[in-house]
């Protein structure tokens, strides 16, 4: 029987998967579609497709992973089955390997949940690989190269922060902040500031086109909203002033929490981690100013890495078995 070895980002509202040989062939929404028929709530569509039809009371849309964490092992797995059907129509019968991405901070009982959903997707050999160890990797690090560094994941759902060494993670945890919830915070507060509800995509828009954690007043974008007091549509120009508090509130949270993880550490881990520096990744760490911000707030170099490390970062660790077997 042919053997195919997946790579799977399996995020809170992304799921990545690298087939080895071919490379990323899909990256979609975690996320489910389902539809009341005749009192039974039935799955009706997976991924980019699901998406709810306007003014259909009847249907509704489920995210089974929350901040890391998988909520509905059913539908995740039944999710995730889908994805792969999609991956192997080449080899629709062939034994299935799998290295997972889960957080740092997943416990033995959330692990057994990835276990369970990869189990129940069809995947009959399973390693579960801590994001920080594959995010290094993918970002060409090589575990060899430094004594110890930190890495921050500001993934959609949450945030990984982790100091690295040469056998793996010394400390680190997950905290519930994410690209997500910081594009929340950007609908709040435009809601506050001008009394008028804008769509979490047109904050994702705010953020990512004059969105700033430096002050910068030169930038803006108009978007349309609804007008909390009489439902009516209202057009609002927003500048990079009108969300940088909102902004600032959640990064600032994330670099509290870098500097608590630091002053945890041994004084000589510490004091070498901060020689070495910081690496950024995720959805997060796109923001225009992270650099100078953060560089600002800990004291210690800052670098910004781009692109989807996780997967490849675990499809290098595959590679290398000495390595694998000694961080994990």
């Amino acid at each position: 029987m042919s053997k195919i070895r997946l790579f799977i980002d399996l995020g809170s509202f992304s799921t990545v998967i690298y087939r080895e040989g071919i490379g990323v062939v899909l990256n979609e929404p975690t996320r489910v579609l389902f539809q009341k028929q005749n009192g039974i709530d039935e799955i009706i569509e997976f991924g980019q497709k699901a998406v709810k039809s306007n003014g259909n009371l009847e249907q509704y849309i489920l995210y089974p992973i929350l901040e890391g964490v998988i909520i509905d092992e059913n539908v995740c797995a039944t999710l995730l089955r889908e994805f792969i059907r999609r991956v192997i129509t080449d080899k629709p019968n062939a034994s299935l390997e799998a290295f997972i991405s889960v957080p740092c901070g997943t416990n033995a009982e959330d692990k057994q949940k990835f276990y369970s959903v990869g189990y129940s997707a069809g995947i009959s050999k399973i390693t579960l690989v801590p994001a920080p160890i594959a995010d290094l990797l993918g970002c060409g690090v090589n575990f060899e190269d430094f004594e110890y560094c930190v890495l921050t994941d500001i993934g959609s759902g949450c945030t990984d922060i982790a100091i690295l060494g040469d056998n793996g993670i010394v400390q680190g945890f997950t905290i519930n902040i994410g690209a997500v919830s910081i594009d929340m915070a950007i609908v709040n507060h435009i809601q506050s500031k001008y009394g008028v509800k804008i769509a979490l995509q047109n904050a994702v828009s705010l953020k990512e086109q004059i969105g700033s954690l430096i002050p910068n007043g030169t930038k803006n974008l108009t978007v349309v909203g609804v007008e909390v007091r009489n439902g009516e549509q209202k057009s609002i120009n927003v500048t990079g002033f009108d969300i940088l508090d909102a902004l600032r509130e959640y990064y600032q949270v994330i670099a509290d929490s870098i500097q608590s993880l630091l002053s945890a550490s041994e004084a000589e881990v510490c004091s070498k981690a901060r020689s070495q520096g910081i690496i950024f990744c995720g959805n997060g760490s796109k923001i225009d100013g992270l650099s100078e911000y953060m560089a600002q707030r800990l004291g210690i170099p800052v670098y910004l890495a781009q692109g989807e490390r996780t997967v490849f970062g675990m499809q290098k660790l595959s590679k290398d078995k000495n390595l694998l077997k000694k961080i994990l």
